[in-house]
């Protein structure tokens, strides 16, 4: 405490000679008036009551001078103008950086606290350490940077900025309020943070930022807290401290690995079998990043109803790959989550539970667009009525083409998704297009363009050996199967022996963009078109290059802005300008149909449009969910699609810091301490002694009024 006013030997003399005149008044005998009376005995009584107190009038007139005195010493130390040492400093302003990713929402100590609540703590007390002419901002970094509090000396203003309570549903005040400060998906944008809190101290006094984050970021991040030291270095610059909020350090300085367990789903996809649009199959990558053993179960769920699921043990810092196939799920909308296994007891197995760490990198969805017919081209001369029989059978997820030999040149075929050839004598179009090929005897003529080349011919071969495994051949069985003539491929690597004579391949699948299935005989020359193997096996092969062209339908990633288009939806766009984008909430990361929500009288929050052009537009998602879209002009105003946002960030899941070794933040950079609180918010300190001084006047004037101190 120091004295801004007078100084303290003038309050001395003035203090001094105001005791002294105050004493001096107080020495005065009071001159008592003199009053005749017309019988004295009528006032001894009196006289004699009086003398008993006379000691205690004494007293009195003590009390009253002590009152005084400290009347005039408080209007001393008013003109002396204290003030705490927080007060006579340069005033400051503080820029308060929050990381808000996903990592933020780990436990970081034995209490059970978040990252995000001991950021939270910190930043309170560096708001209770204002000083009266200081001022502070609150930068809330996630994957969208916003501003909680704007730049204010207000410390409520401030405080109410960082209350991270969850709204009370019991609460007369509207219980959907949300904090303003809370965890979000995706990794933390420091850069743009950081970028916002130099420019808004830029004129400020004494400018100082204040990063809160527990160092597990990106490279972008990394760097962009890098750039803040740097750059603090120079003159003029606002400096820039960093405070670590990670895993509790042990004694040797390594980070506690308990804290550190979290598992995540980093890719979620899903695609319908072409011969079965009600069955789906699923992809899912999950990601053990922490140091310790993980045990879990994997759940697949359509709309709330559980389609599969299988338990999962990974070690630290496996990846594992999973494919879940036929399920059956007839709706569009998936949802991928990881659970903690029960325990014997039939509770949730801690053990299991801790090692799946924040949970909201433990969900992912996927949305499946009704899936479209399999264009396939039937490239015959006719004389094969059972190929083309067995592929009228898959009408429903075959749209078929048929063409003569003198149509099946590339260019008249190559927007096929499939393509049979089964031209008999007649040779092979060179170049063959550029799509999925069934080709039957394709070295009949001497210099076939087929990509897998002729070894020798065969004279009247046995299918004796077959790939069971391979999903061409399930199901399918030759046995006995008679043929005239035939030929062997020689295979290069990576092709695939699906059927041989005695070990040498017949029927030969080549993988790649484009795949390849040679069938080394005639059917014509053949009885397999007689048996159920045939048509299986066609209809194997039209599911099998169906889902090789179609693909998983994957969502997209959080955070950045994604270019898509409306072809890959369905949607003809040459002639679309307009859509409306209606985003969940992360409450309601699967909103119901809108009829739907309407009926149960649920609030749909405000939907965004976004421009269109030549069939493609952005979208920039936040909140992790299905995205709504509605085309709203064009030709196909009205059609609405869904879109599948997920984290899918390994490196916001990563709960490890990063700001190590080279990357380590300077001593002299590194935040210290959290301050103590200002004795007072608010100033100048004489107005409160002024008030005391008041008070205590009023007081001793009612006890005078009282003949309490006369």
């Amino acid at each position: 405490m120091q004295l801004a006013g007078w100084a303290l030997a003038e309050l001395a003399v003035v203090f001094a000679a105001g005791a002294g005149v105050i004493t001096l008044l107080y020495l005065l005998r009071m001159r008592r008036r003199q009053v005749v009376v017309p019988f004295a005995e009528l006032w001894e009584q009196v006289t004699r009551e009086s003398e008993s107190r006379k000691l205690w009038r004494k007293l009195r007139r003590l009390f009253s001078w002590l009152i005084q005195l400290i009347l005039l010493a408080l209007v001393c130390l008013a003109l002396g103008d204290p003030r705490p040492e927080v007060w006579l400093r340069e005033p400051a302003t503080t820029a308060i950086v929050i990381d808000t990713s996903a990592s933020m929402a780990a436990v970081a100590d034995e209490d059970g606290q978040t990252r995000l609540a001991l950021a939270l703590q910190r930043a309170r007390a560096e708001v209770e350490a204002l000083g009266p002419a200081d001022r502070a901002l609150i930068i809330a970094a996630g994957s969208e940077v916003s501003v909680p509090a704007p730049l204010t000396g207000e410390g409520g203003t401030l405080l109410a900025a960082l209350d991270s309570a969850p709204p009370d549903p019991d609460s007369p005040i509207n219980p959907k309020t949300r904090p303003r400060v809370r965890v979000g998906p995706g990794e933390a944008d420091l850069g743009r943070a950081l970028l916002l809190a130099r420019n808004a101290l830029g004129d400020q006094p004494t400018p100082r930022i204040l990063v809160l984050t527990d160092g597990a970021l990106d490279e972008a991040g990394v760097d962009a807290v890098d750039r803040c030291i740097e750059r603090a270095k120079l003159e003029g610059e606002a400096s820039c401290e960093v405070l670590d909020i990670g895993a509790p350090k042990s004694e040797d300085g390594e980070a506690d690995t308990a804290f550190g367990r979290n598992v995540a789903i980093t890719a979620f996809a899903a695609r319908r079998y072409p011969s079965n649009p009600d069955q789906v199959e699923v992809l899912v990558e999950i990601q053990n990043l922490g140091a310790e053993p993980a045990r879990f179960e994997l759940r697949v769920t359509a709309d709330g109803l559980p389609v599969g699921g299988k338990a999962l043990e990974l070690a630290p810092g496996d990846r594992a790959l999973e494919v879940l196939p036929k399920l059956d799920a007839a709706r569009e909308r998936l949802v991928a989550e990881l659970r903690p296994l029960e325990g014997a007891d039939g509770n949730v197995d801690e053990a299991s539970a801790g090692a799946l760490g924040p949970s909201i990198d433990d969900r992912a969805y996927a949305v499946i667009p009704p899936l479209d017919p399999m264009e396939v081209t039937l490239v015959t001369d006719g004389g094969n009525l059972f190929l083309e029989a067995a592929l009228l059978t898959l009408d429903d997820s075959v749209r078929l083409t048929t063409v003569g030999v003198d149509e099946g040149a590339a260019s008249a075929v190559g927007d096929a998704n499939l393509v049979f050839y089964d031209i008999a004598a007649n040779p092979l179009p060179d170049p063959l297009p550029t799509t999925n090929l069934v080709i039957f005897d394709p070295h009949r003529v001497e210099g076939s363009p087929a990509p897998i080349p002729l070894l020798r011919e065969l004279r009247s071969p046995r299918l004796s050996e077959q790939n069971e495994k391979h999903e061409i051949l399930e199901g399918v069985v030759f046995k006995d199967v008679n043929m005239f003539q035939g030929t062997s491929f020689d295979l290069a690597p990576g092709d695939i022996n699906l059927v041989s004579h005695l070990g040498e391949p017949i029927v030969a699948l080549r993988e790649g963009d484009h795949g390849v299935l040679q069938i080394g005989f005639d059917p014509r020359g053949s009885d397999l078109p007689l048996r159920t193997a045939f048509p299986l096996m066609i209809a194997n092969a039209v599911d099998y290059f169906g889902r090789r062209e179609a693909g998983f339908v994957a969502a997209i990633p959080i955070g950045a802005s994604r270019e898509l288009a409306l072809a890959d939806f369905g949607v003809p766009g040459e002639d679309v300008t307009l859509l409306e984008v209606l985003p969940p909430t992360p409450d309601n990361p699967i909103p119901a149909r809108t009829s739907e929500d309407a009926e149960a009288g649920v609030e749909r929050p405000t939907p965004l449009r976004v421009r269109a052009q030549d069939g493609r537009f952005r979208i920039r998602a936040l909140v992790p969910g299905v995205y709504t879209i509605t085309v709203k002009d064009g030709a196909a105003a009205g059609a609405v699609f869904e879109v599948a946002v997920n984290q899918a960030n390994a490196a916001a899941s990563n709960l490890e810091s990063r700001l190590v070794d080279d990357h380590a933040v300077p001593e002299a950079h590194a935040a210290g301490p959290a301050p103590e609180p200002a004795p007072l918010s608010e100033g100048p300190l004489w107005t409160l002694i002024m008030l005391a001084a008041i008070a205590l006047l009023t007081a001793e004037w009612a006890s005078y009024h009282r003949r309490k101190t006369v």
